[in-house]
């Protein structure tokens, strides 16, 4: 018998392509590592204290909005990035000069947006209104709050909409009954 083929093992197509699928899994996996070095978690929120001490910082602020009162109507212009939020409150708001405005994105901390209101004219019915800019108007599904330097804070979830009602957490939500 005469054997026909007479190449050696390493011309051949098939040892390459079977070792070329092993290969491509080392490849990818080492891929996967750099790429897993390169960037950090931020789904993890990193602070000097506690999450338990952030958390307990967060509710006290809810529920002092609720004891004042407090809600707040945001409009935001996605064409222009202007931001509006009026607030009613039982109590009287005139000390406070600033608002602080956060879109916090649920799973990618690089898409985060805040901004600084600052106080405007009233609206119509005499409620103090504060006034801002987004330079770039998020898209998608945030998480928004709204704060005071004076301890209270509002928040909810925001999905692109125009107009947003921000209530106290133990208060109705936009339209809930």
């Amino acid at each position: 018998m005469q054997r026909e083929d007479i190449d050696p093992w390493y011309r051949q197509f098939w040892p390459w392509f079977i070792m070329a699928l092993p290969a491509t899994a080392v490849i990818a996996g080492f891929y996967t590592l750099w790429l897993a070095m390169q960037t950090t978690d931020s789904l993890v929120v990193q602070a000097d204290v506690g999450m338990d001490v952030v958390t307990e910082r967060n509710l006290a602020a809810e529920k002092t909005a609720a004891k004042l009162g407090i809600a707040a109507t945001v409009r935001i212009e996605a064409e222009s990035g202007a931001v509006t939020a009026t607030v009613s409150s039982a109590e009287n708001l005139d000390e406070v000069a600033t608002l602080g405005l956060r879109l916090r994105h649920p799973t990618i901390a690089s898409r985060d947006a805040v901004t600084e209101l600052t106080r405007a004219m009233p609206d119509a019915d005499g409620n103090p209104t504060w006034a801002g800019h987004l330079l770039n108007v998020p898209t998608g599904r945030y998480f928004m709050t709204l704060s005071s330097q004076s301890g209270w804070r509002l928040s909810d979830e925001w999905s692109g909409q125009s107009l947003i009602r921000l209530v106290p957490s133990n208060a109705p939500r936009n339209g809930e009954h």
